[in-house]
């Protein structure tokens, strides 16, 4: 479709002139007449009835005239609604992050991008690996920092890094001076988890099988930082991804081994969607420094 030619078809129709429409398109009158020439080509019919003295719509560029501006008029509001819809994009970021990560790596990013971009405002969902992918999903989050499984098949990943689940047990804790556990070491005592309905509980409830029937999951939680509450005060023992767990001098981390469980994190977002700079560089942020923390991924320092 010639939108050039459809304007200036308009431009003249309602300034009854090409001098005048010339100018007001900021065109020269031989310009103007060319995308006429070309518009009335392509169609096939004459929409103009021209004399040294006169100007006119000929009967079908009366008909054509105003459905071509009300058609131009929608596309005009159409593009102006997108070119918005560019702008806040480029004005806003929104990322999804499990929490638990989220505290390790965001803060320094966040910093960092809000030097560069100080004009961007960022939105963070942290929420459990779920609400995530629907968030990515419909568009709410651009990209997600998360757990890695059955991603929706709209959606691309990029792993980062996998990370062992450790057990967190009170510093006074019979177990509590060993160098590592087995699962069965933890026969007998009570355990607090994080509700089977999370990333993280149903992980658990699905490596462990039967086995997990033995221990004593004495308490259940919705949320990680309970879960670390109960073993800084001395309820009970549990077992949590590396980078969930804050370092505390109430509780001692210790690796599980017989058998060994990790979760995989990476990146999702939609499938053959191009991000928008800002995002675009807060993802490059983010890898980075994902790529040199100070932790490797089952939360001892790199070499």
């Amino acid at each position: 479709m010639d939108v050039a030619g459809l304007e200036a078809f308009i431009q003249i129709a309602e300034f009854g002139s090409f001098r005048r429409a010339a100018e007001a398109m900021r065109l020269s009158q031989t310009a103007l007449s060319h995308r006429i020439r070309k518009l009335e080509e392509d169609v096939g019919v004459t929409l103009f009835q021209r004399t040294t003295r006169s100007l006119s719509l000929t009967r079908a560029g009366q008909e054509f005239f105003p459905e071509a501006r009300d058609a131009l008029m929608r596309l005009s509001h159409l593009y102006e609604n997108l070119r918005r819809e560019g702008r806040q994009a480029r004005e806003k970021v929104s990322v999804g992050c499990l929490g638990s990560l989220g505290e390790h790596f965001l803060p320094d990013v966040l910093r960092e991008f809000r030097q560069r971009y100080p004009q961007v405002s960022v939105t963070v969902f942290d929420e459990p690996a779920a609400a995530l992918r629907e968030r990515v999903a419909s568009g709410e989050a651009q990209f997600a920092l998360t757990i890695l499984g059955a991603q929706l098949w709209t959606q691309k990943s990029r792993a980062l890094f996998e990370e062992d689940f450790v057990a967190a047990v009170p510093a006074e804790h019979p177990l509590a001076d060993r160098e590592a556990l087995t699962w069965a070491d933890l026969v007998g005592y009570p355990l607090a988890r994080v509700a089977t309905t999370t990333s993280h509980g149903f992980m658990l409830s699905e490596s462990l099988g039967t086995f997990g029937e033995k221990l004593d999951w004495a308490y259940e939680v919705q949320r990680v930082n309970m879960a670390v509450c109960f073993v800084a005060n001395a309820i009970a023992v549990t077992v949590l991804p590396r980078l969930a767990i804050p370092p505390s001098p109430e509780l001692r981390i210790l690796p599980i081994t017989a058998p060994s469980i990790r979760r995989t994190v990476g990146i999702i977002a939609r499938d053959g969607e191009p991000l928008p700079r800002p995002a675009q560089s807060l993802q490059r942020m983010l890898l980075h420094a994902i790529a040199h923390h100070p932790k490797g991924a089952n939360g001892t320092p790199r070499a």
